[in-house]
């Protein structure tokens, strides 16, 4: 009776070693599944966007009307440092070049020539050379695509940046801007956003 006994609780502890083991196999599975499964997502996420978001700055860049100044300021996109446009306006080393990116451009297809834009390196000089030839639009204007863009960031009314339109959809105003993060970037603004300070419009 006492060996029957004994038998029976060997018999029990390696029926709940056996369990244990089953529950941490599980556990292990599962993890490892959750673990491949999130591995999967990350990189088919992140696939996806990467087509969407080129697919997207595809239609941004694309989605507007033949304007010279545009199909100039596409083919600069992914350009870093600007040293190609900071360079042209005769500085020595690298200033901030937003200005002299859209001024680049101009220049590419005769519009400084012609006094129908701009030649200038401070965002300031730009706004000033516009309202002087009643070029000048208020935030609610009407931009197209081809007119200059100018930001007021902190909103305090100093004049902190520049671009290009590239075009106007609905609610959407879409650009081409030099020195943004460095580089020559798309982007896309609520036309009624705050930082908007105004367009200089080019009568091209």
């Amino acid at each position: 009776m006492e060996n029957y006994t004994q038998d029976e609780a060997i018999k029990k502890r390696i029926i709940q070693e056996r369990r244990r083991r089953n529950r941490q196999r599980r556990m292990i599975s599962g993890t490892v599944v959750l673990i491949l499964a999130l591995v999967c997502a990350y990189f088919l996420g992140s696939f996806i966007g990467k087509k969407a978001y080129s697919i997207y700055n595809k239609d941004i860049v694309c989605v507007t009307e033949d304007v010279p100044i545009v199909n100039v300021a596409k083919e600069q996109i992914g350009n870093k440092n600007g040293e190609p446009y900071w360079s042209w306006f005769d500085f020595k080393n690298r200033v901030d070049w937003c200005a002299c990116f859209v001024s680049w451009c101009a220049n590419e297809v005769g519009y400084i020539e012609e006094e129908k834009a701009p030649k200038f390196a401070m965002v300031g000089d730009g706004i000033a050379w516009f309202i002087y030839r009643d070029q000048w639009l208020q935030p609610d204007g009407n931009p197209v695509a081809g007119d200059l863009i100018f930001f007021d960031w902190d909103k305090d009314d100093v004049r902190d940046h520049v671009g290009v339109v590239s075009a106007v959809s609905g609610n959407k105003i879409f650009t081409i801007e030099g020195n943004s993060s460095n580089r020559c970037r798309v982007k896309v603004y609520d036309l009624s956003d705050p930082v908007i300070y105004g367009y200089g419009h080019i009568d091209a």
